[in-house]
């Protein structure tokens, strides 16, 4: 009796972990219930502009559809997930929730990174006694195809478009409970992956590990996510290390500056929007005093300022930066100030963005950032969910940064993403374009060689370029009001031979405008041919029978030839 008593204490003594552990991560679907209700009430009362990307109809939908995902969840983590999903909808960057050490979520880990490429998922950065799978392509995980995956894990990402989910949406396979509450994987502890490395797939697992390490890596792209040896991207190339990965592990450093002698150019890596954090020992101001002393010293002539890598911070302290700019002609002429950006570009480095945008003629290169130009911003801990205690960090102002509010990405001039191959072979496609500097667009090709070749330009550029849906150039509305303005300025400056090449360029394109018709008809006009003219305000209101502009000008000529 006195053994069977004993086995059963070591029973109750070995299984007592697992049923606190039980006891202390369950709560009943009323409570998660009530959770979403206070969640949905605070996003309502505290939220500047609830509706302003996702309409009140849809949002209803959300809570309804979070109810129903609740009522049949399995588990804590599926419950927390349908929450995740509602805060989503409203995409907006600055307003989350987060777990609050209640279900552990980020503490348990996979020893990997992975990043997105123009040619898929690729593992970045990996445990060294996974090593000889870095640079592999992700092709799917515990049998779910890697679009899959991406897609169920962007639905709980908090970002204001789709270029701001790609980061975290693939930085969420890093953690194991994520992809258990997103159905993902079976097991937490550990993962199936189907990969193809140098023409061949095979798979193989790995296993998680537990860390409560602080999520400071998710800009830092080389470095791990949990301790112990890592291999990454520069552990390959570390003699031919690019420059945008030189300070992107454990040494990372707010801002610095390289001289580029030989294009006579600084390279000027900002990763952060801070005033009062130090960067090594120096303030922002001091290094700004640092950087404008140098730039003069050496009559630098190209500033290359990268801010790939930049998430944010005080967006006020960037202005007197801004205005070191502008006071320099040399980096205000359209050709010497190079800006380089990526989805990982965010809040206040969108600002800096803006203010460049409109204050100089500085070219962007890269991919579009994680916010548009309107964004919300300055978050704020309006309190815990009542029952699982999670995090609710609510945005509390509204950034307009006088861009139309129907702008859903910014664009840059220039498109230079990252292949697989780019990063980790060394090469740096923005970078390249940057130093090259002998980009023309379309409306500056046709003005400096005329429409005949600039029509040709164009089909080289959608060669080049056609595969990005997201360049702002090659969209038809976009194209045909690019020349057109580009025509006006030229006009406004007196350049009647550019004028004429980019109205007829318009006209070639797109000859069922009436707008560009008209344009044209105007050239001549200018040039005072009144017949050529007369045709084609004609031909502009017989596309346009509204238009009023061409039927006043027909009235004025008509009048004129009579006389």
């Amino acid at each position: 009796m006195k053994d069977l008593l004993k086995i059963v204490f070591l029973i109750l003594i070995t299984s007592q972990p697992i049923c606190v552990e039980a006891q202390s991560t369950m709560l009943t679907k009323a409570q998660w219930i009530e959770d979403l209700e206070y969640l949905v009430d605070m996003l309502k009362q505290n939220h500047p502009h609830l509706y302003y990307r996702c309409s009140e109809k849809e949002f209803q939908k959300a809570i309804c559809i979070a109810e129903n995902e609740i009522q049949n969840s399995k588990s804590d983590l599926e419950a927390f997930m349908a929450l995740k999903r509602v805060v989503a909808k409203i995409q907006d960057g600055h307003t989350q929730i987060w777990d609050n050490e209640f279900l552990g979520i980020e503490n348990l880990r996979f020893p990997f990174r992975l990043d997105k490429f123009t040619d898929g998922v690729f593992i970045t950065v990996i445990r060294d006694d996974y090593q000889k799978y870095l640079g592999a392509k992700i092709i799917s995980i515990d049998g779910m195809p890697i679009d899959e995956v991406l897609k169920r894990t962007a639905e709980i990402t908090n970002m204001d478009t789709d270029f701001g989910r790609i980061r975290p949406s693939v930085q969420d396979i890093t953690f194991a409970k994520t992809l258990g509450g997103l159905g993902i994987i079976s097991d937490e502890n550990q993962m199936r992956l189907k990969i193809e490395k140098n023409g061949r797939q095979k798979e193989f697992i790995i296993k998680s590990v537990l860390e409560n390490s602080p999520i400071i890596w998710s800009n830092r792209v080389e470095m791990a996510p949990a301790k112990g040896n890592y291999v990454n991207a520069s552990t390959n190339i570390k003699y031919k290390l690019p420059l945008h990965l030189q300070k992107q592990d454990e040494n990372f450093l707010f801002y610095w500056f390289k001289h580029l002698k030989k294009e006579n150019a600084l390279y000027f890596q900002y990763n952060q929007v801070w005033a009062t954090q130090p960067n090594a020992g120096e303030s922002w101001n001091e290094f700004t005093q640092r950087i404008w002393k140098y730039i003069d010293k050496h009559n630098i002539q190209k500033l290359i300022i990268d801010i790939r890598y930049n998430d944010g911070g005080n967006g006020r302290t960037m202005i007197p930066f801004i205005n070191e700019i502008i006071k320099r002609d040399r980096f205000c002429n359209g050709k010497n100030l190079y800006i380089l950006v990526g989805n990982r570009t965010c809040s206040a480095a969108v600002i800096f963005m803006t203010e460049l945008a409109v204050h100089t003629d500085a070219i962007f290169v890269g991919t579009p950032p994680s916010s548009p130009f309107n964004f919300f911003s300055d978050q704020i801990l309006v309190g815990n969910l009542p029952n699982s205690g999670a995090n609710l960090g609510i945005a509390s102002r509204q950034i307009d940064n006088a861009w139309s509010s129907r702008t859903k990405y910014f664009s840059p001039n220039i498109p230079a993403p990252f292949s697989s191959e780019n990063y980790f072979t060394g090469k740096d496609p923005a970078l390249e374009v940057a130093l090259k500097g002998d980009y023309l667009s379309v409306e500056e090709y046709t003005a400096k060689y005329g429409a005949e070749k600039g029509k040709i330009h164009l089909l080289e550029l959608k060669g080049k370029y056609g595969q990005y849906k997201w360049w702002i150039p090659l969209q038809k509305e976009n194209l045909e009001s690019n020349i057109n303005n580009a025509g006006y300025r030229y006009l406004n400056n007196g350049q009647m031979d550019e004028v004429y090449e980019l109205f007829k360029l318009n006209t070639m394109l797109f000859p069922q405008s009436y707008n560009v018709w008209d344009s044209f008809a105007e050239w001549y006009l200018n040039k005072k041919d009144y017949e050529i003219a007369l045709k084609y305000y004609k031909k502009s209101l017989e596309l346009n029978p509204d238009n009023s502009n061409a039927q006043k000008m027909i009235e004025k000529i008509e009048i004129n030839l009579k006389n």
